[in-house]
Order: structure tokens, then sequence, then C-alpha cells
């Protein structure tokens, strides 16, 4: 919305209350509002906020309402071969809890979040400056970063994939005329994709196929395992299946962003019990350039 404060007309026009149910709202505190000489303006950005928060609650209930569906977990964000690996193996486990995924970009995953349409972000965005994972990237996306926690999944090693020749760095791609393919912008791979051009004082420009992109680690394998491209930033998940080349660029943080709140849901509870399970780190820690370490661990 262009206006950054509400009247009670506007407001309630945008909950689709009337007025009087707004104001009574208003004065126990249960929307966002404040009180200018004797009338009541509501933030515009924190209202949108609790409609979404409201709507998604109000799925959840209607959810559980339905007794052979149980309970509801939704997730976004970020792509990893090995996180749908994993939701396969909890909703074995806790078939009464329905967990759905969308792969959206960590970016997306996080404004999914903050606006109250996800229960947990997905993520691994990259801060140069502080050498840190998400943290940074949730205090740039709300003031209220105080009313979430970072838990990590897993640790992962992300790097250059390529055919035959291996690559250090994007010199070598920019020199040789290497086809590159990319990840979306709200990928978190792209956020370190772009911070690594910018690093070696090169552009897009200087990059042969930057502009094509692709969703997943899946498809950036296939890219380069098919020839239509030279080069890609994956993780190590696909290397071996089809027979590329990897070299390391560094060990990343990916994470789950969620409301505190839901932190303490039975729901949650349950996920995190899974994950700190010794098997379930056996497995994550028997994949290749994948590491439990930090695997439920809060980090931030």
């Amino acid at each position: 919305m262009d206006k950054e404060y509400l009247n009670a007309e506007e407001a309630s026009e945008l909950l689709q209350i009337n007025e009087k149910k707004l104001y009574k709202l208003a004065q126990n505190g249960d929307v966002p509002a404040t009180k200018v000489t004797g009338k009541w303006l509501f933030p515009s950005h924190e209202l949108m906020r609790f409609f979404n928060i409201s709507s998604l609650n109000n799925l959840k209930n209607r959810y559980k309402m339905t007794p052979s569906a149980g309970k509801l977990m939704l997730m976004a964000g970020s792509d990893d071969p090995l996180l749908q690996l994993m939701l396969g193996w909890f909703n074995m486990k806790h078939p009464n809890i329905m967990t759905f995924y969308t792969n959206v970009g960590s970016k997306r995953g996080l404004d999914l979040l903050t606006q109250g349409l996800a229960h947990i972000s997905l993520s691994h965005i990259y801060d140069p400056l502080k050498d840190t994972y998400n943290i940074e990237a949730v205090k740039e996306k709300t003031e209220y970063s105080y009313n979430f926690v970072i838990v990590n999944m897993f640790k992962r090693d992300i790097g250059f994939i390529s055919k035959n020749k291996k690559i250090n760095v994007f010199r070598d791609v920019a020199d040789n005329n290497l086809k590159f393919v990319n990840r979306p912008l709200n990928a978190g791979t792209r956020v370190l994709t772009d911070y690594l051009i910018k690093e070696e004082d090169l552009s897009s420009d200087n990059i042969n196929g930057y502009d094509t992109e692709v969703n997943s680690h899946l498809e950036v394998a296939e890219y380069i395992a098919s020839g239509k491209a030279d080069a890609g930033i994956g993780n190590a998940f696909y290397v071996d299946q089809f027979g590329l080349t990897f070299n390391r660029i560094k060990t990343e943080s990916f994470d789950m962003i969620l409301n505190k709140d839901f932190y303490f849901s039975e729901e949650y509870q349950c996920f995190l019990e899974f994950l700190n399970d010794e098997t379930t780190k056996s497995s994550i820690d028997n994949f290749k350039g994948y590491s439990s370490e930090y695997t439920g661990k809060i980090m931030g």
C-alpha cells in the first residue's frame, strides 16, 4: 500500500469488518494502531501483516477441523534436494502433520514468512560484510527481527560445477567464454553468484549465459551434463550422479527462519525432535557435501 497510515474507514475496508468492530480491536490492542489527536490511525504495512497472519491462522484452524487431515506446517524458500528427502522421512514418521513446501527462493521465502503466509522460511542468504548467513537478511527485512529465530537445518558445500575443466573463479568462466547457467534473483545462490562476480571486478556482461536461469540444483546439473551450459554454481548432491566436477567455494548454512511463537508449536517441536534424532543426523552426513554438526541448533 502507498499510504503509511490508514484511517478507520480505510482500515475497516481492508480488513472487511465494520468500524465499530475495528475500534474495539484497536482499544484491546488486537490490531496494530495508534491514537493521534484523538483519532485512530492504522499503519498499513503492519495491518497487512496482521491480515495475512490472521488468514494463515484461519487456514490452520480450518484444516484442523477435518479429522483426517491432522496438523499443518507450511514451508517456503530455497531449493535443496536433501531437504525434499528429509521432508519425506518426516512425513513417514509423523503422517498426522501435513508439511507443505514450495521452492520460491530464499528471498521470496523470507517475504512470505514476514507477510504471515508461511510458518517457516528456508534460507541461505549470505552477508559478505559479516560473513554470516540469514541473520542480516532478517534484520533488513523487518524491524521486528527479534520476533524470529534462525535454526540450522544443515551445513552444505556450495561450489562451481562443470563437466570437464575444473573452475576455480569466475575469471575462468569469463576468460574462456564458458556458458554459465544461473539461478533466479530470489535464490540465495544468486546472491552469492553476484557477490563473487563483483569481488573479481567483473560484471554480468562478462559472463556468457548470466541471464539463463533455472529453478533448482537438479536443473543446474542437467544443463551442464547435457551440454546446454559449461558451468554453474550449486551443491554437490547431483555431481557424482551426472559425472560432473565440483570445486567447493564455501560451506553455507541452510537454515529455517520462523516466528518465535511457532517455534514452540507442537508441529515444529515434532520436526525439531526429528532433526535432532541421531538417525536423521547420520543420514544427513552420508550425503556428499552435507554436515549435521549444527542441525537443530539456534543460529541467531
